[in-house]
């Protein structure tokens, strides 16, 4: 299968990531048909339940509750919340693309050999995305903030489209960089098949 072919699984793979809705940043934190978890009866931006901005890439909220200490407490408390989600997702959704690429690529080959490394490959890309996300996902940033009627503070944080392909061929690199990966084949065309999946997901 050829990178035209995987870039649409990829694409596909992306735009199933988040909830989205049709509004951009601005437009969503005026979008008023959901609530505050901490005030149930207020209503708050659609954001705070989950309907992402459809200008951003992927994004996660972060909540800390009314804290005596001050508000630069409660921002740090919600941003680290939003961070540990945006992570959570970003390494979810990465690894969705690698499969579904490597199926895509593998599908119709010849099997012989293929199967029986392609387990020992998810896992090991998958441990290459948990370094780099452990790291720190680069450029990821606080869109939105709002403070709820009962005080609680909820942050938006998220990155766009650059900063997204930006972690996404950090993670290609990991993977192309590690050496027990490679080691795992000993069949030529398998080896073939996970170079064209890495560099389909650089065209990112």
């Amino acid at each position: 299968m050829n990178k035209t072919i995987l870039s649409i699984f990829i694409v596909g793979v992306l735009s199933s990531c988040a909830s989205t809705s049709t509004s951009t940043i601005v437009e969503n934190q005026n979008f008023s048909t959901c609530t505050y978890p901490d005030a149930p009866k207020d209503k708050a931006p659609a954001w705070i339940c989950d309907v992402m901005p459809s200008d951003i890439s992927t994004a996660a909220m972060g909540y800390a509750k009314k804290n005596a200490a001050g508000l630069s407490v409660m921002r740090k408390v919600a941003m680290n919340d939003a961070r540990v989600m945006l992570a959570s997702q970003f390494e979810i959704d990465v690894n969705n693309m690698f499969k579904q690429a490597m199926s895509a690529t593998t599908e119709t080959a010849n099997n012989n050999g293929i199967d029986s490394v392609n387990e020992a490959v998810f896992e090991s890309f998958e441990n290459a995305t948990k370094t780099v996300v452990s790291r720190s996902l680069i450029n990821s940033k606080v869109l939105m903030s709002q403070m709820s009627p009962t005080g609680g503070l909820y942050v938006l944080v998220g990155m766009n489209e650059q900063a997204y392909k930006t972690n996404v061929n950090s993670v290609v690199a990991a993977v192309g960089q590690d050496s027990k990966l490679w080691k795992k084949f000993n069949n030529e065309k398998a080896a073939e098949n996970l170079t064209k999946v890495l560099d389909s997901l650089k065209q990112i």
